[in-house]
């Protein structure tokens, strides 16, 4: 697919997705968000050719299955998030769009997964304690299926203005009650990386932050399939 082609089937679908908001505030933000954060082409480029279904942990209002679903994702979406209120919209969204194989449950992303497949967990280990992080993620690493993808977006924890930019804007975000109001704790890369040993999954760690001055990175474990 040529670059201008992706780019306007990737615009397209932002402007879908934030559509189907009926707030004003919501339409806003959900197409600032899309539009402006590289993870969502990101991820579409890594999944659309994966049969696996996709679980997405910390799924906010449901961004990531909405817009994977106008990008012509077929296989099952799950999302789980610990936020009753956004859960609900996600669902309010989701029947209202009819869309297909697309559900959401309010759960604790450190309670036990019950799907396997492809996984994201986009911007949540930083809401965790220490221990919580570790928890989680050895939790997850056997959840993702042969072949499969664990993809976690986040800002590892740097000495630098972009840590130090992410930081102050995930502050904000408590501040005006958007995000859950709970300590911040970002983990270093190999904190990320200490549960998934390299005989069982592919790493790859890379910046994501686009155009966005946060230190954002997408660190991609893909479980050896043999």
């Amino acid at each position: 697919m040529k670059n201008g082609d992706a780019a306007a089937e990737h615009e397209q679908a932002c402007a879908r997705v934030a559509g189907r908001f009926g707030e004003l505030w919501l339409r806003l933000y959900a197409g600032r968000k899309l539009r402006s954060d590289p993870v969502f082409p990101a991820a579409f480029a890594l999944l659309e050719h994966s049969p696996e279904p996709l679980i997405d942990v910390g799924c906010g209002v449901g961004l990531l299955g909405f817009y994977l679903r106008e990008r012509n994702f077929q296989p099952p979406i799950i999302g789980l998030d610990r936020d009753g209120r956004k859960i609900a919209r996600g669902r309010a969204v989701a029947h209202a769009s009819n869309y297909s194989d697309l559900e959401f449950f309010e759960q604790n992303a450190c309670e036990d997964l019950a799907h396997r497949g492809n996984l994201a967990l986009f911007d949540v280990l930083h809401y965790l304690s220490p221990n919580e992080q570790k928890l989680l993620l050895v939790r997850l690493a056997p959840q993702v299926a042969p072949g499969g993808l664990l993809l976690i977006r986040d800002c590892p924890r740097d000495d630098n203005a972009r840590f130090r930019c992410t930081y102050a804007a995930e502050r904000f975000a408590q501040l005006i009650t958007w995000n859950m109001r709970t300590p911040l704790h970002f983990p270093t890369r190999d904190e990320i990386a200490a549960a998934f040993p390299p005989n069982e999954f592919e790493q790859t760690v890379a910046p994501l932050w686009g155009r966005t001055p946060f230190n954002n990175h997408l660190f991609i474990f893909r479980r050896r399939a043999g």
